[in-house]
């Protein structure tokens, strides 16, 4: 019942931190040398430079504390597992092990479910090695298979940087070697799914429950529109709308659209791959998320081929005065994965959705990004 636990953590963020001081700290007590001829950039265009080299590596930094933190937390539930088995072996009997799970789960304020996967973990890895691209998602994907199945896939995802979809559909897709590829699983075309924008679903008002109901906006916003949207007064929880926010209307939809379809327009962009935008949900409320352009995976801002890419994605958004844009969900760092599409000299949102250009997909046919399952 002995377990080890490999220390030989890679120290992520002090690689990062020395990175940043490299580049920003000359030695004590030493000027710089100054050029012998003047520069090939003018100062502005370093400062930008600069900029940008900074802020990549920041993002960087950022990326990698959440995969350490993580990993901290990966590692503490394997002690914890490791400590669970070695009590339960001093006290065995599985109503007696019970009875310490659910215990325990009162006093931890952890679910029983997870406690129980945290002793399955620590019973299927004897010997925990250090994954920086592994987290507890990860491993919880592995809990029904055997030590020798777990150590495997453990192995291929790390070194491939597997997402906990990539890990599961690598799972589903067989075991042997041979249904993984030096790129991970296959990934399915990326294809868009736009719906008509301003199209919302009808939600009990939770302020008000045995109120008239409220209509969902997305983005943790929720309106209770009262008297003030015409046509709202027959809708029931779980049907459609579409608001006309110029009329102040609501045409209920009968059949089931897809929802989560917006306008927006482009604040900022981040890099090829992240934009920072405001979102009009209608009726004059806004939100302002960031977006992770789903099913791609642009290289990174540092780099002379990320710079490239923001660029595209930078003159392929000025000369238009809106975007729209669909979402679901957000990622592990609270982005929303978006589909983008945009339409130069376009005014009505539903032809850009009809003959606009998918901006995921765009960056793929340039050879800008690559295409990314998570």
């Amino acid at each position: 019942m002995e377990g080890n636990v490999d220390r030989r953590h890679p120290m992520i963020l002090s690689q990062t931190v020395n990175r940043l001081r490299d580049i920003s700290s000359p030695p004590a007590l030493v000027s710089p040398p100054m050029p012998e001829n003047p520069p090939d950039e003018e100062p502005d265009s370093q400062y930008h430079s600069l900029r940008e080299q900074l802020e990549g590596l920041l993002t960087e930094g950022s990326q990698f504390g959440r995969r350490a933190a993580e990993w901290e937390k990966v590692e503490t539930y394997w002690h914890m597992g490791d400590a669970l088995l070695r009590f339960l072996g001093r006290n065995g009997g599985t109503t007696h092990g019970d009875q310490t799970i659910h215990n325990l789960s009162k006093y931890l304020q952890l679910g029983v479910v997870t406690l129980y996967d945290i002793l399955r973990f620590r019973r299927r890895i004897s010997t925990l090695h250090a994954r920086v691209n592994l987290g507890w998602s990860h491993y919880r994907a592995l809990l029904g298979m055997s030590p020798e199945k777990v150590r495997y896939y453990e192995e291929m995802a790390d070194a491939q940087a597997w997402t906990t979809r990539q890990l599961k559909q690598a799972i589903e897709a067989g075991e042997g070697a041979e249904a993984l590829t030096s790129e991970g699983p296959v990934a399915s075309p990326l294809r868009p799914y736009f719906g008509e924008p301003y199209t919302y679903r009808v939600v009990v008002d939770e302020f008000r429950p045995s109120g008239p109901p409220a209509i969902d906006f997305g983005f943790h916003s929720v309106w209770a529109p009262g008297d003030q949207l015409a046509g709202f007064g027959e809708a029931e929880v779980g049907q459609s709308v579409v608001v006309d926010s110029a009329r102040a209307t609501a045409t209920l939809r009968t059949d089931k659209p897809r929802l989560w379809t917006y306008v927006a327009s482009v604040r900022r962009i981040i890099d090829g791959d992240t934009i920072d935008v405001v979102v009009e949900l209608g009726r004059g409320y806004r939100a302002f998320p960031r977006l992770r352009l789903r099913g791609i995976d642009t290289p990174e801002l540092y780099t002379e081929a990320g710079r490239h890419a923001k660029a595209f994605v930078e003159e392929a958004l000025s000369d238009v005065g809106f975007i729209v844009i669909t979402t679901k969900r957000t990622d592990t760092y609270g982005r929303y994965l978006a589909d983008v599409k945009y339409l130069a000299g376009a005014t009505d949102p539903k032809q850009v959705v009809a003959k606009g250009v998918f901006l995921n997909r765009q960056l793929l046919d340039e050879g800008l990004a690559t295409r990314y399952v998570g």
